[in-house]
């Protein structure tokens, strides 16, 4: 039975020194092309998921941001830094986000050690997962179910666990400045 490019599985390779994680493939990784790929923010800021997170941690293969990176790599400050330093930039006002995304991603990564389908919420919300794709109809029920009444009390344990995983500099979300040095 041949897979089709959405069923393949995706092989996850990681770095023991910087801790970055990179998608398994044959072709050469574009560093400027990586470093470009992620999205801008205010004052010229790049935002990525945190692969060195608490909440990547916790959720292992169900880390909520896992599919959501830019490019090939999921970063860690280490390896931002270094991406940076090979592509000649350097990197000012390292940091990570209380609010906003990470939070999101902190909530689905916990909801996702309850649920049958990764990111249920997210993936239902956008129309990509409905009964009829679903590993069943007992499962996806079951999951609306849990999600709709594990929700209320999952946010109240997500969100401060995140904001002091950001005090922590362990949060969901690194965002750095890369200068030409």
């Amino acid at each position: 039975m041949e897979l089709d490019e959405e069923d393949r599985v995706r092989v996850l390779e990681r770095c023991e020194d910087c801790g970055v994680a990179v998608e398994a493939g044959p072709q050469e990784i574009d560093l400027e092309a990586e470093l470009e790929s992620l999205p801008q923010g205010p004052g010229d800021a790049v935002a990525t998921p945190n692969r060195a997170s608490w909440q990547a941690s916790l959720g292992g293969e169900g880390w909520a941001a896992i599919d959501e990176r830019p490019g090939r790599l999921l970063l860690t400050p280490r390896s931002l830094a270094l991406l940076a330093e090979r592509t000649g930039r350097e990197l000012a006002d390292v940091g990570f986000t209380r609010f906003g995304p990470n939070q999101r991603r902190m909530w689905q990564t916990l909801l996702n050690g309850l649920t049958f389908h990764p990111n249920f919420a997210r993936e239902v919300r956008a129309g990509r997962l409905a009964p009829s794709n679903a590993r069943g109809r007992v499962s996806f029920a079951v999951d609306c179910l849990v999600t709709v009444l594990a929700a209320p009390l999952v946010v109240l344990v997500s969100v401060p666990l995140e904001l002091i995983a950001a005090l922590a500099h362990r949060g969901g979300e690194l965002v750095a400045v890369p200068r030409r040095r």
